[in-house]
Order: C-alpha cells, then sequence, then structure tokens
C-alpha cells in the first residue's frame, strides 16, 4: 500500500461532520491529521454533489494498517486521500458505529478528477469486505490481547469467482463499531493524477456518502514480486476444512493460489493434492501459476518459487523434477527443502547427504535450510546450504541482557561471505513463533522479562497490531535478503473451526492466513479461500518492499536505507504508528519521481513547520548519496515526533 490517510469533512470545509445521532466526534488522543486544504476541498466538493439521506449511527474513516476493534470509538475522519503507483493495491476502511441495522456498501469508480483527460480516465470501482470479528480468548504474547479483532475478510463479490457472498447486510449495535474494507487497484495503465469516486454506506436509517480521492504516482510495480516467498500449504488443511477431493480439491488449491499471488505470494506446494508424480496433471491444473498465465488480477503474475515433491532420499525423483523443471523453464524457481530447523526435523549430519542427491539431479538444483550462518557453519554445513533462512530475530536480537538468545545487534554483514561464494547463494527470512513466544499463556497484568521478550516483532498473529505483519518485508529489504518463507497457510484448518479458533503454538493466527470459504459460512455457490486482514498487510508490505527497491534502483539505495532505519531501527521494534509508515511511504514515492524525471506533485503529507523540526532531528539535510535530493528525503520524511514515537497500546 502507498501513502493513505482519512481526513474529516469539517476541516476548512465549514461541513458538518457524518454523524447519524446527536453525538459528537472527536479526534483520538495522539493522533496526526494528515491533511490539505486542498484534499479538504476536493472531498467536499466530491461531497456536495451527493444527496444527503436520514442518519443514525456514526459513519467515519481509518487507514487500512490499523485493527478497528467493537469498542472503538467514532473518529472526526469523514473521507479518505489515497495514493498508490500503477499496478497497486491501495485500501481503506469505512466504519459503522452503532446503532445501525441493515448495513450495506456500495462504491462508484473513480474517474479522472483534473487535466485533458478530466473524467474519462477510470479506477475500476474497489472490491468491498465486512471485517469480520475472531474472539480471543488467549493472548499471543505480551502486548496481545484478548477480546474481539477484526481478521477475515468476508467479500460482497469475491475478488475469487466474482460471486455474490453474504459481506451484507449487517446490525451494529449501540455503541460498537464495525469496519467494512475497501480495497482498489490502480491498472498498470493507469494515467498519472488524482482521481474521486466514493462510498456509500447504506442502513435501515438512510444512506451516507464516503468520498473518496486517489493520486496515481507516475511509477508502476511489477506482478510478479521482486522479493521471493515461499509459503506453504499442505495437503490435508484445505482437503479437511472444505470436505472436497480429486479435481474438486484441485479447482479449491487453485483458487487459493489465485488469491494468495494477487497478494503478491507463493504457495511452494500447491502441487500438494494427492496427485504426486503426474506430470501431465501438474502442468494442466499448475502451469500457468508458473508461466504467468493464470487468472490473477494481477496480470502475468508468477509463482517465485516452489518446492520440490521429491522424497529427500530418492536420486530418480531429484532428477525427475530437475528434467522436468528444466524443460518446462521454471527451473530457476524449483528448491529442495533440504531441512527445517535442524536439529529438530533433521540432523545436522542430514543435510550434506540430502544436498548431494539435488546436486546430482543438476548441479543447479538449490537446497535450502532454516537456519542461520553461525549455526551452520559451527555443524560444518554451510557448503551444502543454497538458501539460507534465519529467524528475523536472529538479524538483529535483542541483547542477552534482554533474554536475546545472541549477544544482539545486526548480523546481516555475518552472510557477507556465504552470499559471495556462489551466484546461487541467497538469504531469505522467515518468522515464527518467536515473534510471540512458543509455549504456555501469558500473564498480561505481570508478564516476566522473559515474555517481554517477545513483544515488538513481526508477526502475524491476530492480536498483534497491523503494522506489524507489514514489517518483515522492510527489514528483508535492510538486510539484503531475497526472499520471504512461512510453514504453513492453513494451520487452523487441521484441528479447529478456522473462523472462531486459530491457537496453535501458543498465537493466535499462527501459521494461518487463509480462512475456509465454504457456501455455508459466506454464501454464494463456489467454495473459496478468504483473504484475512493480515494477509492483506503481507500484500503492503510486499507493495512497499518494491518501492524501496525501485527507489533503490533509481540511484537513492543509501536514502531508502535511511528511511526504512528510521521507522524499524531494530527487528523488535516493529509495532510503529501506521501514520508513521505512510508518510515514510510518501517520501519514497516522492524520491524515486524525483530521481527518474518525473514532476513530484506537492507534498500533501507534512504539517506546516515539520521539515523544521525533521532537519533538527536529523541534523542535516539527509543522506548523500544522491547530492541534492538527500535533502528532498529530509523535508518528505515523517517529523521526528512520528518517526521516532512508537506506539503503545
Amino acid at each position: 500500500m502507498s501513502y493513505t490517510r482519512t481526513v474529516p469533512w469539517s476541516e476548512g470545509t465549514g461541513l458538518v461532520g457524518q454523524s447519524f445521532g446527536e453525538s459528537k466526534s472527536t479526534h483520538p488522543k495522539g493522533a496526526d491529521l494528515l491533511t490539505t486544504r486542498r484534499a479538504a476541498l476536493t472531498l467536499a466538493a466530491l461531497a456536495g454533489a451527493l444527496p444527503a439521506g436520514a442518519r443514525a449511527g456514526t459513519v467515519w474513516t481509518a487507514v487500512a494498517s490499523e485493527k478497528i476493534r467493537p469498542e472503538e470509538a467514532p473518529r472526526a475522519e469523514r473521507g479518505a486521500t489515497l495514493a498508490a503507483a500503477k499496478n497497486e493495491f491501495e485500501a481503506f476502511q469505512v466504519i459503522v458505529t452503532g446503532p445501525a441495522t441493515g448495513v450495506s456498501a456500495s462504491a462508484s469508480e473513480l474517474r479522472e478528477l483534473r487535466g485533458r483527460a478530466a473524467g474519462q480516465g477510470r479506477i475500476g470501482a474497489p472490491k468491498l469486505f465486512r471485517e469480520a470479528l475472531m474472539n480471543i480468548e488467549h493472548p499471543s504474547s505480551a502486548d496481545g490481547s484478548a477480546g474481539r479483532f477484526p481478521d477475515a475478510l468476508v467479500p460482497d463479490i469475491d475478488e475469487v469467482v466474482g460471486e455474490k457472498r453474504n459481506a451484507f447486510p449487517f446490525d451494529v449495535p449501540v455503541g460498537e463499531s464495525r469496519a467494512i474494507w475497501v480495497d482498489f487497484h490502480v491498472p498498470a495503465d493507469a494515467a498519472p493524477g488524482a482521481y474521486g469516486g466514493t462510498v456509500t454506506v447504506h442502513s435501515a436509517e438512510g444512506d451516507t456518502p464516503v468520498p473518496v480521492q486517489l493520486t496515481v504516482w507516475d511509477f508502476a510495480l511489477p506482478s510478479t514480486s521482486s522479493l521471493k516467498t515461499a509459503f506453504a500449504m499442505t495437503h490435508g488443511g484445505v482437503r479437511k476444512a472444505h470436505g472436497l477431493s480429486g479435481e474438486a480439491l484441485t479447482a479449491l488449491r487453485q483458487r487459493y493460489a489465485q488469491l494468495a499471488l494477487d497478494h503478491r505470494i507463493s504457495i511452494s506446494d500447491l502441487w500438494d493434492d494427492g496427485r504426486g508424480g503426474d506430470w501431465s496433471h501438474f502442468d494442466g491444473a499448475y502451469g500457468a501459476f508458473l508461466d504467468g498465465s493464470a487468472s490473477t488480477r494481477l496480470k502475468g503474475a508468477k509463482l517465485t518459487s516452489l518446492k520440490s515433491g521429491a522424497h529427500l532420499n530418492s536420486a530418480s525423483e531429484h532428477s525427475d523434477w530437475a528434467s522436468h523443471f528444466r524443460a518446462r523453464g521454471w527451473f530457476d524457481r524449483l528448491f529442495q527443502y533440504t531441512c527445517d530447523e535442524p536439529p529438530l526435523t533433521c540432523s545436522w549430519s542430514d543435510i550434506a547427504s540430502r544436498a548431494q542427491l539435488a546436486k546430482r539431479a543438476d548441479p543447479a538444483f538449490r537446497t535450502l535450510v532454516t537456519t542461520d550462518v553461525d549455526q551452520a557453519e559451527s555443524h560444518g554445513t554451510l557448503s551444502s546450504v543454497d538458501v539460507m533462512v534465519p529467524l528475523v530475530n536472529f538479524m538483529d536480537d535483542r541483547p542477552r541482557t534482554a533474554h536475546g538468545w545472541t549477544d544482539g545487534g545486526e548480523k546481516a554483514p555475518a552472510y557477507g561471505t556465504f552470499l559471495r561464494s556462489g551466484p546461487e547463494k541467497e538469504l531469505w527470512l522467515y518468522e515464527s513463533c518467536m515473534s510471540h513466544g512458543c509455549g504456555g499463556t501469558v500473564d498480561i497484568g505481570n508478564p516476566s522479562a522473559e515474555q517481554l521478550y517477545f513483544t515488538g516483532w513481526p508477526s502475524y498473529a491476530i492480536d498483534a497490531s497491523a503494522t506489524r505483519s507489514r514489517a518483515l518485508e522492510w527489514f528483508s529489504f535492510l538486510y539484503g535478503a531475497t526472499g520471504e518463507l512461512y510453514y504453513e497457510t492453513t494451520q487452523a484448518y487441521y484441528a479447529h473451526d478456522a473462523w472462531t479458533n486459530q491457537w496453535d503454538f501458543s498465537g493466535n493466527g499462527d501459521g494461518t492466513l487463509f480462512y475456509p470459504g465454504t457456501a455455508e459460512e459466506v454464501g454464494g455457490n463456489t467454495d473459496i479461500p478468504v483473504a484475512s486482514l493480515r494477509m492483506k498487510m503481507i500484500r503492503e508490505g510486499m507493495e512497499d518492499f518494491e518501492y524501496l527497491k525501485l527507489l533503490s534502483d533509481a540511484g537513492g539505495a543509501a536514502d531508502a536505507k535511511q528511511i526504512a532505519q528510521r521507522l524499524f531501527p531494530h527487528a523488535y521494534q516493529a509495532d510503529v504508528k501506521p501514520t508513521d509508515l505512510m508518510a515514510a511511504r510518501e517520501a519514497i514515492a516522492r524520491e524515486i519521481l524525483a530521481l527518474t524525471g518525473k514532476p513530484v506533485p506537492p507534498s500533501s503529507a507534512l504539517p506546516t513547520g515539520s521539515a523544521a523540526k525533521l532537519e533538527s532531528a536529523t541534523g542535516g539535510s539527509g543522506c548523500g548519496s544522491t547530492g541534492g535530493r538527500g535533502g528532498l528525503v529530509a523535508l518528505l520524511l515523517v517529523p521526528s515526533a512520528l518517526v521516532f514515537r512508537r506506539r503503545h497500546r
């Protein structure tokens, strides 16, 4: 996601808020309104063209990178001002605070507001989702919480097969809030500039228009992610949760892979439908995801990695996989998952023999092990590993005095010799239950010092902040990682009803990013995967990585690193404010435009006087890799009061 903010209609416009009742909405303590008179006037003009209806309750807006819980009080924001690159997804939230009955929503396409093509350029209407609540009984960590959290995104019209689902209508009790997720995709060929439209909230009490303005930056993101991913979806979970088998199961796994690719994630074992060894079936069912011809919204998106299905002790199966993938032009994405977290799942001595089987089949057959460079070197397996995947904790750990597992400090330089030892060598990252604690429950009122270690890390826990689910990609950029791995995406499907319980490995949502969208659960006629809010955040993080890479490729590598480091100083400081993150994103976007010779729109992110504050806080005009443009980054980077203020629950 690119820069997003929500704005109060009344600011600079003389308009009343969109409150249905008599209660007065107030802006939450400590929140920063990032707005301009131009944006407010544009939204006011859009709102003025819409009829007002009878109202009850309150309709307001929030950025995508926060979780709106039922007890959240209404705020002053009544519209949304967004910005995105071409071929990027961008979202925000519309919230209804009750009482309200029979709530639903609809949305218009966005039309270009200015220039020669005013009214002609268009961006399709957004996808709309109801944010379903998960009741959390046990907090995942000392910075987690019990109670209800939004997570499953139940579609109005699903983005996989296009069927009407049961997102709407819903009721909102008195004094509670419910959120609607609004998800735009900017076409790859969209003209740069400002676009406007409306989301309308309907209820038994009347209609409420929510004006939207979206600015398209003059650069595009690739459909196939630059950052590789290998997220698993093993055979049994989908089959059990949906009760399907045979060709129906294969078709469903295709839908899961399609939705994942549109979130810039590769399901690395999507072939695991019980029909291994049948290449005709494999090619027909899954070849399109490797060729880039699947029916994805991101046109041409391809899997960035695929795990070999060869038995780890079979030379012939490795040869079979290698030769077939060579013949089909897919070999560069194939890897052997040599061992996961040795010595837990294999002995250290197993790694060399398994790797040798892969190399005998093809010298370029990549091997992957989840471990860190110190462990691999101390056990004599360094030369057998091509893709090294350490925990993000071990790339920048807390010191031992804070119950760290290492001496602390950034470890990325320690991988230099390994990465230089061959063109096939790569550094990937992963996160695990080490982000919240892998055993037992937490005494929230009196957490131990050891429990406090498991706070602040990048996390996919339902009760972690949204920004922590999009943080890992920033650390991948900072540490020079080229991929990310996750052990499972449907873990809760095996032992729970994923709609009511995802407690695994002492965390809520650990190993589960999807929900089983059966027709009984979400309506329609066809079973589909349902994305979680956390999955949307991973997508946003993947797009963040593309911004950082584009800036680096344009000659602003030092600036990109400086912005990332100011936002995320350490791996255990991933819980940043959404406004900080989005302002940093706008700084990156503007620097990309400047370095590529594109017009840079006037800044809309910084309040008056903030540039001087940042100049003082950064000690000058920024880093110097791009000459005078280092000052541009300093001026556009979020104010020091925002950058360094960590979000507290």
